[in-house]
């Protein structure tokens, strides 16, 4: 029963409480389960984190992790795609920290989700995704199955099969089994969803309160204009050589602001990156390989000769033969090879991405499912759909009038990413694209071009090149230049010889230069982001010392890296020296500000009587007069850095040219006019709706600061690199 093959599809693991509420975060990867378990641990107890003390044990994240991997390759289209499992590692450990998290801080707050709340969820009001599952082909929500299922699991038996009689008692039991225990972690995730609306809830609440004061006065900054000229001072003018800051000066600032000046744990590493790349052996081997193929086939008379020479070949290199494959699912490229192939007939060696290929084809056969090849323009409709529509229905006559839809795809269609192909989207099944789409791609014919086709994206003109049900079958034979054993052992013995003479006190640098490789040094990084993409790395060298050397490690995108600490600092307030460079820029400023202020007031002399600011031109052509009209008070003025003290005191300043203001990022002598400042009175009609707005603002961005700050003082222990190497 198709629903039922839905149901199944729905990974509670898939459905982690933050997935939506928070980004996926860094990468993870797998590890030999041989080697995670420490000494006197068992898969039961071994704890992989601690947050505020609360454990995460392996055996929680272990079960999870497995069921999002099944359930990503359930939901896959291509059987043979890659699962990320780096990713889902990380995504498995964050909603486990978040999860725990929000459970502990809504005991604070006494919330509690009571039984009835669950019920009323699970049987009055089931969420979307489980009605997704439950729909007849109408998409109509089938309730009675959905309340047999999930009131009585046992009944489950009855869907199994065309012929339940003929399923042993054990397949059914275990099936019964398995719905019990996915009834129970949907449960518990409606329990989890349920804590987090009332802890949102709760949070936005308290955030939520405006004064009728703040919102009338902000009120009154939006509605109160003024026509400025302003010529600007900026610190620049005084060149940093000619300020000089003492020892002195930089440890009084830093000793009345060292409560500014606080920092979170750190810690730095050297490293040198060994590539993982093919060696002259490894390229020759792959090279004596090809020719021994293709020369083997170039002997062969007959078609059915080199069928049988590829059959041998096929077994000594470890060929692949793909079964009845629809032609969506077959690499273009490939398909383009196959178009005009006689069965059985071989073709290659064809370069492909750092490979050689040959390919046979099996056979073709007539699929079940239609699939269409097609290309398309894209006109997104943003926030004017009548002027995209007719842009779309001009496009659309042209194609239809005989011009080439390939170039006019190029020139007008805004879909990036297949406008550079023509507008070419390839072969693609049903569910591959957004309804309307489909619909249409589907309803029409080879050749014809429909449109234009409105979606959640804009409008589409489409072409259908080609609708088909054929299916192939073919064998490949790879030879690519890749890495041998001997090579990645050689490479892995390079890096740990460093690490074993490291530790035998021998230089890391000169056992560096000595084995021809350069060692770099990172900056001070901390324990929120991974660095090189590896939490491994990452807890490892705040778990260190300085001078520890951290075993090689096999890096994607890298390479081997072999890393020593060379630096750790504590959580606390930096170092005077730590913040030296920082402090003098900003004494320089200072200082340039106050050696500018003679120069901006003299030049402010010199305008008196004068009525207008453009006429200080006349003294200095090189002086720039920026010219802002209908600036709002809280606005940021054109051409200048935002500067809320220059912005504060304008709200004081009178029409004319002012005496010099200095601000955040400078001086600046304006001009006003034209000044229209709005009054609490005048506001007043705005002031409800305004209110509301800032309430609804507060209460959203409440929560995720709030969380924020929440985990930022949580204690978070990740000990995974007690268990894992690779994550």
């Amino acid at each position: 029963m198709g629903t039922l093959t839905n149901f199944r599809k729905i990974s509670p693991y898939a459905l982690g409480l933050f997935v939506i509420v928070f980004v996926g975060f860094m990468v993870l990867s797998d590890s030999d389960v041989s080697s995670l378990i420490q000494k006197g641990q068992t898969m039961q107890n071994a704890v992989l984190g601690k947050v505020n003390g609360e454990e995460i044990t392996y055996k929680e994240y272990e079960e999870k992790f497995s069921a999002q991997v099944e359930q990503e390759r359930t939901q896959s289209q291509n059987p043979d795609a890659e699962i990320d499992q780096v990713r889902i590692h990380q995504q498995i450990w964050n909603q486990l920290v978040d999860n725990i998290l929000i459970s502990q801080q809504a005991k604070k707050m006494g919330i509690i989700t009571t039984p009835e709340e669950i019920r009323d969820e699970l049987i009055e009001n089931p969420p979307d995704y489980l009605k997704k599952s439950f729909t007849d082909s109408a998409g109509n929500f089938m309730r009675e199955v959905y309340l047999e299922l999930v009131t009585n699991p046992e009944s489950y038996v009855k869907y199994l099969g065309p012929d339940p009689s003929k399923i042993s008692e054990e397949e059914k039991q275990e099936a019964i089994n398995r719905l019990r225990k996915d009834l129970m972690e949907i449960e518990d995730y409606i329990v989890k969803s349920k804590v987090l609306q009332n802890v949102q809830r709760a949070v936005g609440v308290v955030n939520s309160f405006v004064s009728p004061n703040y919102a009338t006065q902000k009120l009154t900054l939006e509605n109160s204009f003024y026509d400025l000229k302003i010529i600007a001072f900026r610190p620049t003018l005084i060149k940093k050589e000619d300020v000089k800051i003492s020892n002195e000066e930089i440890k009084k600032y830093y000793d009345e602001h060292k409560q500014y000046y606080e920092q979170k744990a750190q810690a730095k590493l050297k490293y040198v990156i060994f590539p993982i790349q093919p060696s002259a052996d490894d390229s020759a081997r792959a090279a004596r390989n090809l020719k021994d193929i293709t020369d083997a086939l170039m002997l062969a008379a007959t078609p059915e000769a080199r069928d049988s020479i590829f059959e041998i070949k096929f077994s000594e290199y470890a060929g692949e033969t793909k079964d009845y494959t629809p032609v969506n699912q077959v690499d273009s490229k490939a398909l383009e090879l196959f178009k005009d192939m006689p069965d059985k007939s071989v073709i290659g060696p064809i370069p492909m991405s750092n490979s050689q290929v040959l390919y046979r084809l099996n056979g073709r056969r007539s699929g079940v499912e239609s699939v269409v090849k097609a290309s398309h323009i894209l006109i997104k409709a943003d926030n004017n759909k009548d002027s995209a529509l007719a842009i779309a229905n001009s496009i659309l006559k042209q194609a239809k009038s005989g011009s080439d839809f390939a170039e006019l795809a190029k020139l007008n269609s805004q879909d990036p990413g297949s406008a550079m192909n023509g507008g070419d989207l390839g072969y693609f099944g049903k569910g591959q694209m957004v309804a309307p789409f489909e619909e249409a791609a589907f309803a029409a014919n080879s050749g014809d071009i429909v449109g234009p086709i409105e979606t959640q994206f804009g409008y589409h003109i489409i072409k259908v090149i080609d609708k088909v049900t054929e299916e192939l079958s073919y064998s490949t034979i790879t030879i690519s230049t890749s890495i041998s054993n001997t090579t990645k052992n050689q490479i892995l013995r390079d890096a740990y010889s460093i690490m074993k003479q490291t530790e035998s006190g021998e230089n890391f640098d000169t056992l560096v230069v000595r084995n021809k490789k350069t060692a770099t040094e990172t900056t001070y990084f901390t324990k929120e982001r991974p660095i090189f993409n590896s939490w491994y790395l990452t807890n490892t060298a705040f778990g260190g010392e300085v001078g520890q050397i951290i075993e090689p490690l096999e890096l994607k995108y890298y390479g081997v890296i072999l890393a020593q600490v060379t630096g750790i600092k504590q959580a606390g307030i930096a170092p005077l020296e730590d913040k030296k460079d920082e402090i003098t820029q900003i004494l320089i400023k200072r200082k340039q500000l106050e050696m500018l202020k003679n120069q901006v007031n003299s030049f402010y002399q010199k305008l008196q009587g004068m009525t207008d600011l453009e006429q200080a031109r006349a003294m200095d052509s090189s002086i720039q007069v920026i010219v802002a009209n209908q600036v709002a008070a809280n606005a940021t003025i054109p051409g200048l850095t935002k500067d809320a003290v220059l912005m504060g005191k304008l709200l004081k300043a009178n029409n004319g040219i002012n005496a010099p203001i200095l601000g955040e990022n400078g001086y600046y002598i304006v001009q006003v006019s034209n000044k229209n400042l709005a009054n609490a009175k005048s506001v007043q009609p705005k002031l409800k709706d305004m209110m509301k707005q800032l309430a609804n603002t507060d209460s959203q961005n409440a929560f995720y600061q709030w969380y924020q700050k929440v985990k930022e003082d949580a204690n978070i222990e990740d000990l995974r690199n007690k268990y894992y190497k690779e994550y």
